[in-house]
């Protein structure tokens, strides 16, 4: 039974109130009351943990009354979600959760919530895991399932939450793949014939950004007098990391920079309009370029992926006889506990002077 202590809206803007007893989300959202056969009702918008949930939720409906229950789709179910997720996340989770959106096809987008079950979800990640994303990037496609599921039990429109029934692959222990020094011989001849986006390859083994970092960049990123690349995101050692520029790479950075893209790497699409690069399509031209020239894995080892190009900075450094505590500030992993989130002038120096022993 209702406590029916409403806290009072506006006239017509619908009503909260809370539940008796010990439940676990005992605030309900009501709609305003509507005229009918038997009288004035209202109906229930959903059940929430906290009182400020169910008047976002109340607000939301205010503003984009919630789909039929038994019509409402995926596509629709995002768009509710979204504001309401999105209000208290970093711009860098937020991004996290567009890139895992992005891999919902268009068929399961368009399919009736009430109709989903854990075999539809379950075909989203296993088509990622086939594409070699990352075991981190099929987690938040999971995760994205999950929150948008609990929405919907929460909004009366499924009973119940099929995402969490989601299987994530195993991880092999195979070797970790790095590209070889006959594939960057490949990539660099890619690049002076202009094959897909082997530059950009390239710029990503010799710097070592996550991909999701490296389409953040902006031209604002580059330091064209240092010759340094600041960016990243994760963890606090990799936010805001200063990354030296090989020499091997200066030339694309510079030609990317003089684009004066809304981001540093942009492509031009068929109207001649600068387009930022997204994960989503630098992925796909990222495995169409290797394609291309003929560049894969060695026998044994891991998919080359995007992460690859990481691995195959770290391994450079390493060669050139790299100390780890530097390799590790160039790439964002250095532990609280060294407490080098700030680099000084000399720890610049040694990094630049790291970075030129490889290109």
């Amino acid at each position: 039974m209702a406590n029916n202590i409403y806290k009072r809206q506006a006239n017509g803007a619908g009503t909260v109130t809370k539940l008796k007893g010990n439940r676990r989300r005992p605030w309900r959202a009501l709609t305003p009351a509507i005229e009918g056969p038997d009288g004035f009702v209202r109906q229930t918008i959903g059940y929430y943990e906290t009182r400020q949930e169910a008047l976002d939720a109340l607000t939301l409906y205010r503003q984009n009354p919630i789909a039929d229950r038994l019509t409402c789709t995926l596509e629709e179910l995002h768009a509710e979600w979204e504001p309401v997720a999105y209000r208290n996340l970093s711009k860098s989770t937020k991004s996290c959760y567009n890139a895992a959106w992005s891999h919902y096809n268009k068929k399961i987008r368009a399919q009736k919530v009430k109709d989903i079950r854990s075999g539809h979800l379950q075909a989203v990640i296993d088509a990622a895991a086939a594409e070699g994303l990352s075991r981190s990037s099929l987690e938040k496609i999971k995760v994205l399932a999950v929150m948008m599921e609990d929405y919907a039990v929460q909004n009366d429109i499924i009973q119940k939450n099929y995402a969490a029934f989601l299987k994530l692959p195993k991880e092999e222990k195979t070797e970790k793949s790095i590209f070889t020094d006959i594939d960057l011989k490949k990539l660099e001849e890619g690049e002076k014939a202009g094959i897909g986006v082997a530059e950009l390859i390239l710029v990503m083994c010799y710097t070592g950004w996550r991909i999701q970092e490296f389409c953040l960049l902006t031209r604002f990123s580059y330091d064209e007098k240092e010759k340094t690349l600041t960016g990243g995101l994760k963890t606090d050692a990799g936010r805001d990391r200063v990354v030296p520029i090989p020499t091997k790479v200066q030339h694309i950075v510079d030609r990317y920079a003089a684009l004066n893209g809304s981001a540093l790497f942009c492509w031009t699409d068929e109207k001649g309009k600068l387009r930022a690069y997204d994960v989503k399509r630098l992925r796909t031209e990222f495995y169409a370029t290797l394609k291309a020239l003929g560049i894969k894995a060695a026998e044994g080892e891991k998919k080359l992926t995007p992460h690859s190009t990481r691995h195959t900075y770290n391994s450079m450094l390493n060669k050139a006889g790299v100390d780890l505590t530097t390799r590790m500030k160039l790439m964002g992993q250095v532990s609280e506990a060294t407490n080098l989130e700030k680099y000084t002038h000399a720890d610049r120096e040694m990094m630049k002077a790291a970075v030129a022993a490889i290109g």
